[in-house]
């Protein structure tokens, strides 16, 4: 059997969204981007992530110590403190410290996703979770509400935004709801470029904005798919799909011939490569204005499980280096061998069926010992498993720093 190709265009050159969002919602201030309230740990194995979506770096300067993260029994459970810059597309991350179990998630350069911030009670399952402008609990009020994110249970409507999401049915499992980065709702089966451009959705409709994955596709009552929760903290990778450009390995052949896009028919099922792999090659010069040093790419949308039939059924694995012939131009001068530099898929969570939605994939010959120079580029291959074949889709972002 073969993968079929696209029914849509994936991208003839680029895997990756650099479009402006005709969706992005300029905020003033910070969005929740991504949370949980229970995982493998159990009820205290939570977590809050805040994101600057404002446009430019943000110094939190709020009522009373900073800006208060509380779920819907009015209760802080962390504050941002007054003082405290996050960067533009920036993140800032609270756990519960209690059962957290995502802190070794790789971050920036030596760091990993611990809390910025820590609390110790529980939020209920269902709950909603607000930040205010204000650390002083009598005034956690819809005018200094800057987000809020709830299920469709949650009575208290200043801790939710529309109806809510779906409430969940509370397994411990390794979950998480992440803000749309890609506009199709987490769509499998919805094909062409994504409508955001790699970049959130703030449409005050919880229902609409933020997707449900866990690392094994449960179905748990907010959609199935499979995914990876993402923790990010201060310390994390910014998204800069704006800042590298990216091209085919050979621009001399077309996007979906080799060395560019190889399939390899060697069933591999201990690697969730049941009818083999899906091997993308593309080169991608930093266009920052300086040296890089982290390099990953966070899966935005694909074609993955539960995929119907007639559609693929993709799962993004760590690859090691190859060493590919390439023809470059001027085309027809001559051909030169390169070595094409593998990517990690970043763990924990532990993603034993496999990347999908929302897992990290890193460069790992980028570090601050070597770097990427300003308009230099390096060769990298995406390496999926494919568990059905079918149609197809693949679109990540870049987060980097410098």
């Amino acid at each position: 059997m073969k993968l079929f190709r696209p029914r849509f265009i994936v991208s003839t050159t680029f895997l990756f969204v650099i479009v402006l969002s005709a969706f992005q919602t300029v905020s003033a201030q910070l969005i929740i981007s991504e949370f949980r309230v229970r995982g493998p740990n159990g009820a205290n194995d939570e977590f809050i992530e805040l994101y600057n979506n404002s446009g430019a770096d943000h110094t939190v300067a709020g009522g009373g110590t900073g800006y208060a993260v509380a779920a819907s029994n009015g209760v802080a459970r962390c504050v941002v403190p007054n003082g405290t810059v996050i960067p533009n597309r920036g993140h800032y991350l609270c756990v519960n410290s209690v059962g957290y179990s995502l802190a070794s998630y790789p971050a920036g350069n030596g760091t990993t996703a611990t809390g910025d911030a820590t609390y110790t009670t529980d939020i209920p399952d269902n709950a909603g979770i607000a930040i205010f402008n204000t650390s002083v609990a009598v005034d956690f009020t819809l005018a200094n509400r800057l987000d809020a994110v709830g299920s469709t249970s949650e009575a208290n409507t200043l801790y939710k935004e529309g109806t809510g999401y779906p409430a969940l049915t509370p397994f411990s499992i390794d979950y998480s709801f992440y803000r749309d980065n890609c506009g199709k709702q987490g769509s499998i089966t919805t094909f062409g470029a994504c409508p955001s451009g790699g970049n959130v959705l703030d449409t005050n409709n919880n229902a609409v904005d933020f997707i449900f994955v866990d690392t094994n596709g449960t179905s748990a009552g907010a959609g199935q798919r499979l995914g990876a929760p993402g923790p990010e903290n201060l310390s994390s990778p910014l998204q800069r799909n704006a800042s590298f450009g990216g091209a085919l390995l050979d621009p001399c052949v077309a996007a979906a011939s080799p060395p560019n896009r190889v399939r390899d028919f060697t069933s591999d099922p201990a690697n969730n490569s049941t009818f083999g792999t899906l091997d993308i090659r593309r080169t991608f010069t930093n266009n920052t204005g300086g040296n890089v040093t982290r390099l990953r790419f966070r899966v935005i949308d694909i074609t993955t499980f539960p995929a119907p039939s007639g559609t693929a059924d993709l799962r993004p694995r760590t690859s090691t280096s190859v060493v590919v012939t390439v023809d470059r131009v001027p085309c027809g001068s001559g051909t030169s061998n390169v070595t094409v530099e593998g990517t990690t898929l970043e763990q924990p969570p532990s993603q034993p069926n496999g990347g999908g939605f929302n897992s990290s994939l890193s460069a790992g010959i980028v570090t601050l010992a070597t770097p990427i120079a300003n308009g230099s580029s390096v060769d990298l291959r995406f390496l999926l498993g494919i568990q059905q074949t079918g149609s197809f889709k693949f679109f990540f972002n870049v987060e980097a720093l410098p």
